[in-house]
């Protein structure tokens, strides 16, 4: 008894916050100001425009996208927990045939429904020893399951490989245990022109078969298409991300809506958005960066993809952020906790903070100056009159709107 006792006393007790594995390697990203979208995207796609200037605050990316290994310390820390449901699936995807399926094994990795989040009871992860669709024999999930130690693996050799077949609520999940998030739409498209307003996300902002994994279809440039290691085979970008196109696209915070960027537009919403609105028909999440399936144009660092949060694919996955002003998240649904009246404008402005006493009223030229600060009634008028012409931004708590002067 004295036996047993001591070793349930070993067992650690692990929750939600835990440090991120030290092989998750975060780049600092600086903070700035660039232009989103893409006025001249090839004819297939019609969300990628009206182009607009998006200020992005400082934080932090991982170095690659999450790996396997990294995925399976996850996996295992749950599995522990009792956090995970462990259910016998269908071996491959849309169309394996009936030979595969009879000599396949597949797991479907799903959330408990009690663990509290946006995960409950949701899909996590799909294993399958085999590829779905028809696809070449390397495109199957490489994490195993054994059913009686209850423990997860790597088939050695592709630990360092992109976790894939990882659905957004998957990513989610595994983002909010380390205490990290999802990249916002903007954040990634930030990081992926590093600086440069680059075309691609490779490392000088062109694309070829040397700089990214990316396919063309189900038959690449050596007639076959599957995932490659991260942080191995390609340069980084100027930042020194990798993989950013090639492999998997990767899961996005945002709902995803063709119309957002015009709403960017018309509604001033120029800081660090987020488009946290639920679609009233469809409910898809945006994914970027190309991956290892499709050809060129799907690599563009404008590129924007919708799916459904639960699907998982061999070219879906995912890489993380930390972000050290959270405040500076501005949703759809806090622009009219900030208004501002006339804009544009050239004379007086009128600006109202909802649901109380402003305490933090900020404007910023363009350029990052404070300009004005007012830190006491809930609505202001301001005498821009003698201002110069130009863009502002009006900060406060967070919710920053920009302000044109004519």
């Amino acid at each position: 008894m004295k036996k047993l006792l001591l070793i349930l006393l070993c067992v650690p007790l692990i929750g939600f916050g835990q440090n991120l594995p030290s092989s998750v390697v975060m780049i600092d990203i600086p903070g700035g100001i660039f232009t989103m979208g893409n006025n001249s995207s090839p004819p297939m796609f019609d969300d990628q425009d009206p182009e607009h200037e998006v200020t992005i605050d400082d934080f932090k990316m991982s170095e690659t996208e999450i790996s396997n290994a990294q995925y399976l310390i996850f996996l295992n820390d749950l599995i522990t927990l009792d956090y995970l449901i462990v259910e016998e699936g269908v071996p491959g995807d849309w169309s394996s045939d009936s030979t595969e399926i009879a000599n396949g094994f597949a797991w479907s990795i799903s959330a408990d429904n009690s663990v509290s989040g946006l995960w409950s009871g949701e899909v996590l992860i799909k294993l399958s020893n085999i590829a779905g669709g028809g696809q070449n024999a390397l495109n199957r999930c490489w994490i195993e399951w054994d059913s009686i130690s209850n423990i997860f693996s790597i088939v050695p050799g592709y630990e360092n490989w992109p976790a894939s077949w990882v659905s957004w609520y998957g990513s989610m999940m595994y983002a909010d245990y380390y205490g990290v998030s999802l990249p916002s739409e903007a954040e990634w498209e930030y990081a992926a022109r590093a600086g440069e307003q680059l075309e691609y996300p490779t490392n000088d902002g062109n694309l070829s078969y040397s700089q990214a994994n990316y396919g063309t279809g189900f038959g690449g440039p050596s007639g076959e298409t599957y995932l490659t290691p991260v942080g191995e085979m390609f340069l980084p970008n100027p930042y020194g991300l990798y993989n950013m196109t090639g492999n998997v696209s990767e899961w996005c915070l945002d709902w995803y809506d063709a119309d957002f960027f015009q709403l960017c537009i018309d509604s001033n919403y120029c800081c660090n958005p987020i488009n946290n609105n639920v679609p009233d028909s469809i409910e898809v999440k945006v994914l970027k960066g190309g991956s290892h399936t499709y050809p060129g144009p799907f690599a563009m660092s404008s590129h924007r993809f919708d799916t459904p949060p639960f699907v998982t694919t061999d070219h879906m996955g995912f890489r993380v952020v930390e972000r050290t002003n959270t405040t500076g998240m501005v949703t759809p649904e806090s622009l009219d906790k900030l208004q501002i009246y006339p804009n544009p404008t050239s004379n007086y402005l009128s600006i109202t903070v909802e649901n109380g006493i402003n305490n933090d009223l900020k404007i910023y030229s363009i350029k990052g100056e404070l300009i004005f600060l007012n830190n006491s009634q809930s609505t202001i008028t301001v005498d821009v009159s003698k201002w110069k012409r130009g863009v502002y931004i009006i900060q406060n708590g967070g919710i920053s709107k920009k302000l044109i002067l004519q």
